[in-house]
């Protein structure tokens, strides 16, 4: 039985963990069972975006099955990394997609240097990060991140709405996810934003792409080793 998340008491670190803890059941589960499937033109846009920028490495917090990677798995200049706290979608994605590296973790504490990807993005992931949460997980991204920050979500004109979702009440935030991301992080420069909706294989997202201050260089350090 899934439990009601409104009725655990909880602080600190707890709150901030609880949608992870959901996330890793059978609501996991059944949430990655519902969304196997992907309209081309979706992971075609990332792939467009990557390119564009003259990005190699690349990660998608949140990545579930991988299903917005595979048009940039595929791509060999490409070196592709998702992470995600439901295993059994990341050994679904690593069988499907050998060629790129699926981890098992939290997003609240990556397992990955500093600075160890030129790209970092979410979609549709932020959205599930609870405010006690959602700071520390912005921290993480940015961390990890060398030069672009991209995230696709539900956009909200408040600071943060809270919406009822496949039976919880407190496991979807809308926020104003470009401002937050700014006024986290001023220095981060807006490089490009729009949106895309169900005309366009998405369901009605607003992306923000950000760049840090050194965003402008011609490609990527040179790298050896392993992340962590």
């Amino acid at each position: 039985m899934t439990q009601e998340l409104d009725t655990i008491a909880e602080s600190g670190d707890d709150a901030a963990r609880r949608v992870e803890r959901l996330f890793q059941g059978d609501f996991g589960v059944a949430y990655t069972d519902r969304n196997r499937d992907v309209d081309p033109r979706k992971p075609a846009f990332f792939h467009e975006l990557f390119r564009l920028h003259g990005v190699r490495r690349v990660l998608e917090c949140g990545c579930n099955l991988g299903l917005n990677l595979g048009p940039a798995v595929d791509d060999a200049e490409l070196d592709v990394w998702g992470i995600d706290i439901q295993a059994t979608a990341i050994t679904r994605a690593r069988v499907a997609m050998p060629a790129g590296t699926f981890v098992t973790g939290s997003l609240l504490e990556m397992p990955f240097r500093d600075g160890w990807f030129d790209l970092a993005f979410t979609c549709g992931v932020l959205i599930h990060v609870p405010p006690a949460g959602i700071q520390q997980v912005l921290a993480e991204i940015h961390r990890i991140s060398r030069r672009f920050i991209l995230c696709a979500e539900y956009h909200d004109d408040q600071s943060e709405v809270a919406v009822p979702w496949r039976g919880q009440k407190s496991a979807l935030w809308r926020r104003n996810y470009g401002a937050l991301w700014q006024e986290t992080f001023p220095h981060l420069e807006l490089v490009d934003h729009g949106y895309r909706g169900p005309g366009e294989g998405f369901d009605r997202i607003t992306w923000h792409l950000f760049g840090k201050p050194d965003w402008r260089c011609d490609g990527p350090e040179e790298r050896t080793g392993r992340p962590a």
